[in-house]
């Protein structure tokens, strides 16, 4: 394996990571909701946004290389594979792993901004839900046995 498809595998791996662990931090939250103070909530709803908001022009520039990639894929699809072994132009061919591994990071952080967009609307449903809770829980206490 080469050293950049090393580094490429390196870095997806901490994205995946970081991910991972955002996600069981949020599923353990979710189910801790009863123990925790709505203004806990909501700062952790803060925080995703914020993080949404800091990665915004990552993410545009992600969607961008993705939509450029897969253009410029199906553009070369009509000339076929075979072009570019059988002239074995190696500064073609460095640009072409170039541009898929642009592209794959391109989609994990599409990947991870996605992660980070579940976890708002979790977060959101959440806060939702102890509202509604809250609300019907006069009417419960009120109408009691």
């Amino acid at each position: 394996m080469s050293e950049r498809i090393g580094r490429l595998c390196d870095e997806l791996r901490i994205k995946l990571h970081g991910m991972d662990r955002r996600l069981e931090a949020l599923k353990s939250n979710g189910a801790a909701t009863f123990d925790q103070s709505q203004d806990l909530l909501e700062s952790q709803l803060d925080r995703v946004e914020q993080r949404i908001y800091d990665n915004r022009v990552t993410v545009e520039a992600a969607n961008v290389r993705v939509k450029t990639w897969l253009a410029e894929k199906k553009a070369g699809s009509v000339a076929g594979r075979g072009l570019w072994t059988e002239r074995h132009k190696a500064h073609l061919l460095e640009a072409r792993a170039d541009d898929a591994e642009a592209y794959a990071i391109a989609v994990f952080e599409l990947a991870a901004a996605a992660a980070d967009e579940a976890a708002l609307a979790v977060l959101q449903a959440i806060l939702a839900r102890t509202d509604a809770d809250a609300a019907i829980l006069p009417e419960v206490e009120s109408h009691g046995p």
